[in-house]
Order: structure tokens, then sequence, then C-alpha cells
């Protein structure tokens, strides 16, 4: 899957509220700071279709992300991410 193509699904999940397919991207090469043609992140798509659930779910990858970068990142907190988005 392309950079580009994980872009499009994470904003388009954003759109839909769906905290499990945002889960799934974690793990993609994926900048939850990008924004897309009208100049918004998926944070911001979340919040504007009322989705604050998945705006809190985005919150948390970017964070994740983050701690990825510096090599903080939780064992247990990546095994529970991972079920959860093999459960949905």
């Amino acid at each position: 899957m392309t950079v580009q193509t994980s872009q499009n699904l994470l904003f388009a999940a954003a759109k839909a509220g769906d905290q499990a397919a945002i889960r799934r991207l974690v793990y993609d090469d994926i900048d939850f700071d990008a924004r897309d043609d009208e100049d918004r992140t998926a944070f911001n798509i979340a919040t504007q279709y009322g989705h604050h659930k998945a705006a809190q779910t985005i919150l948390a990858a970017r964070h994740m992300k983050a701690m990825q970068k510096v090599g903080l990142t939780s064992p247990q907190f990546e095994d529970s991410v991972r079920k959860t988005a093999q459960a949905a």
C-alpha cells in the first residue's frame, strides 16, 4: 500500500469515525499530521464530523508514533493496539 493510499484511508476513517481503521494505520508509514486538499488533518476531519472518540484515537496514535520514533513504545501498549485492530 502506498503512503498516499494510507493517507487517504486515514482521512476516510476520520470522516467515518472508524477507530479500528485508525488503529490499524498506526503500523503503516503514515503521517498523522498530514493535511488533505482542504488543509485539514485527520484530527480536524474527525472533530468536524463529530467523531470525538476517533479524534481521541488519532491523538493517541500520533503520540504512539512519536514514541516509536525515539524508541519509547511499551510492548504492552503495542500488543493492546494490535489486538484491538485484529478484533475489528
